[in-house]
């Protein structure tokens, strides 16, 4: 077979399949659109169309959560409000699998930010007075913020009243309790400076 006709063929195949490939594009597209839908259900705030998703992900509680354009969440990805708790994630944040966060005050991840795998952002305790069992005490809380160009990296912690300056890095595995200046590295637990970035 000629070179002429061989390139005719392919271009006849090329054709014929062009509605197989655009189903499975299409198809592509309406999987990440049900899940939109889905998280849309349990949100108090328009999810927008540009979030992507890895797996399933979980939004429970009062559905506060307001997502900035072009978020990509990992499979097993939980997120909860709880009472007045609110969340608020900047654009083209990243939240990558097993991550927890949780608020009954405010939560704020600024925008361009990484959280690594099965990190855990509360910001409240458990009461811890010694007269009364730990499980019935009432919540401790205060506000979380995490700002822009952060990479909380896989394992950490960030615990009540936390703050991560901008373009900060945490550690793996690290224990945020505190303030964090900007563009630092930090490690440990607690979160120590390591040096400038």
């Amino acid at each position: 077979m000629g070179l002429r006709a061989k390139s005719a063929i392919e271009s006849v195949v090329f054709i014929l399949s062009w509605p197989l490939r655009k189903l499975a594009i299409d198809a592509s597209k309406l999987v990440r659109l049900l899940k939109v839908i889905r998280l849309q259900s349990k949100s108090a705030h328009k999810i927008p169309i540009t979030t992507q998703f890895d797996g399933k992900v979980e939004l429970s509680g009062t559905g506060n959560v307001v997502f900035g354009e072009h978020c990509r969440l990992g499979d097993g990805v939980y997120i909860e409000t709880v009472g007045e708790g609110r969340i608020q994630l900047g654009d083209n944040v990243r939240i990558n699998k097993g991550t927890l966060i949780s608020a009954r005050t405010s939560i704020t991840i600024g925008h361009d930010t990484l959280v690594g795998e099965y990190v855990s952002i509360r910001d409240a305790n458990h009461g811890i007075e010694p007269n009364q069992l730990i499980r019935l005490q009432e919540h401790n809380s205060a506000s979380i913020e995490i700002g822009d160009d952060v990479w909380v990296a896989r394992g950490s912690v960030v615990l009540k009243g936390a703050k991560i300056g901008s373009g900060t890095i945490v550690a793996a595995n690290s224990v945020v309790n505190s303030c964090l200046g900007d563009c630092k590295i930090y490690a440990g637990a607690p979160a120590r400076l390591i040096r400038e970035r």
